[in-house]
């Protein structure tokens, strides 16, 4: 008699977690492939063909190129540095910002987090989208939670980021001289110099304003 044969195994729907997972390296991959060709000759199929997934799949999770490239810079922007109530440790402020600054200019000179950065400069003016999209993330991941912070240490007024900006702005520059002009990044010890330098500043007027 002959036998039946095992019906073969149907392929179920991916787990949240592998969704993730798969999301998480097509993020990875578009950030690659913005940097290396730049958003005008970036094509959403090539990005489905280089992750791996269909067009379909790629649509289904961000409608178009400019949520694709939103995307992107949301996810850099989730690596930010933070600092929590503990970060001082036990009233350090100096040294917390000393060492946020530190972190958050390594963070920012990665090379696919600085290529994201000169993408932008370089193409803001012909695709606007890509501004509002970087703004949006500085502001939610940067700008917002430093100013919390610095406000539970009486470091900027209720309600405004003014103090704040200025100090991510000197923080920031030896990486902003580097995108404008050209200038070579500093090394660990003449960036934590800086780090240094900028906090004295920013403290003392802030104290004093």
């Amino acid at each position: 008699m002959p036998q039946e044969k095992t019906p073969t195994a149907r392929r179920g729907r991916p787990s949240a977690d592998q969704t993730r997972l798969r999301m998480a390296h097509l993020i990875g991959v578009a950030r690659t492939i913005f940097v290396a060709r730049g958003y005008r000759l970036t094509t959403m199929d090539e990005v489905a063909a280089a992750a791996g997934i269909t067009k379909r799949t790629l649509y289904a999770w961000h409608r178009d190129k400019a949520a694709l490239f939103r995307a992107c810079v949301v996810a850099g922007a989730e690596r930010f540095p933070g600092l929590t109530p503990a970060s001082d440790g036990g009233g350090d402020v100096r040294g917390a910002l000393e060492r946020y600054v530190m972190a958050l200019h390594g963070e920012l000179t990665r090379e696919d987090s600085f290529g994201m950065g000169m993408l932008s400069m370089r193409e803001s003016a012909e695709f606007p989208e890509l501004v509002e999209a970087v703004q949006r993330g500085h502001l939610d991941y940067m700008v917002e939670p430093l100013a919390r912070w610095l406000r539970g240490h009486g470091l900027e007024a209720a309600g405004s980021v003014e103090r704040t900006m200025l100090f991510l702005a000197m923080a920031l520059s030896p990486m902003h001289n580097t995108m404008m002009v050209g200038l070579p990044l500093p090394g660990r010890d003449d960036l934590a110099r800086h780090a240094a330098r900028c906090v004295a500043l920013f403290l003392d007027g802030a104290l004093k304003a």
